[in-house]
């Protein structure tokens, strides 16, 4: 079940390599869009953690959507599979240590385009300030990691 927030407290957890070594985080997002995507038509933007950008661009965010984990160039070039939007996508950070037992505020900033809309409304500018966005795509939850 999904709860109400789009970043979901279930799945928040950090990721370990063989050795057990911390090497990043993740978390689920539940898509804001009523109809779902094609994964073509996401613009992944960036993960905000504790005020610390890590950028689409810089390959270490990875999605998993449907048990299958996409970079963001691997998505933009799908045409074939969806994000439903009743089935929540797991957002994969590569950040060496993972994040310390505690509190930590995440935010997810992308976008997506829609056939129905003129051009000049589906832009997505990951430049623009991190909370203020159009459509309402940034997405902040204050979580706790244990």
């Amino acid at each position: 079940m999904n709860e109400k927030e789009y970043i979901q407290y279930r799945g928040f957890r950090n990721i370990y390599d063989e050795e057990g070594n911390a090497i990043g985080f993740e978390f689920r997002h539940r898509l804001s869009y009523y109809r779902g995507v094609w994964l073509s038509q996401l613009r992944v933007g960036r993960v905000i953690v504790d005020g610390e950008e890590i950028l689409a661009e810089s390959g270490n965010i990875t999605w998993i959507i449907n048990g299958v984990e996409y970079t963001p160039e691997e998505m933009a070039k799908d045409n074939v599979h969806m994000w439903e939007m009743t089935v929540p996508a797991t957002v994969r950070v590569k950040k060496p240590g993972g994040l310390a037992q505690g509190y930590h505020d995440i935010a997810i900033r992308y976008g997506y385009t829609s056939s129905y809309m003129p051009p000049i409304m589906d832009q997505f500018d990951d430049s623009v300030e991190k909370i203020a966005v159009f459509g309402g795509n940034t997405k902040k939850r204050r979580m706790l990691i244990v």
